[in-house]
């Protein structure tokens, strides 16, 4: 993938498709779609690679947003 791309899919998430060059789906999360981002976090569960090796790698973007807002949302606290 050309630096060019990954730039664009990484400030342009809404209109990118899927980094898995096998797969059409719009990209939903960290530049994955759906079915590949539950794929990804299936191999990660089973201690073949982590996030991080996969960003690197970049074959994922970086989270964009942080899990303490949603986490304080989900327990009823002020964001």
């Amino acid at each position: 993938m050309l630096a060019n791309q990954w730039h664009m899919m990484h400030t342009n998430m809404n209109a990118t498709k899927c980094l898995n060059p096998k797969c059409q789906s719009k990209a939903k999360v960290r530049g994955l779609c759906s079915a590949c981002y539950v794929r990804a976090n299936e191999v990660i569960k089973k201690g073949l690679t982590t996030w991080k090796t996969l960003e690197a790698t970049k074959r994922i973007l970086p989270p964009q947003r942080k899990k303490t807002s949603t986490v304080k949302w989900l327990l009823g606290r002020a964001i």
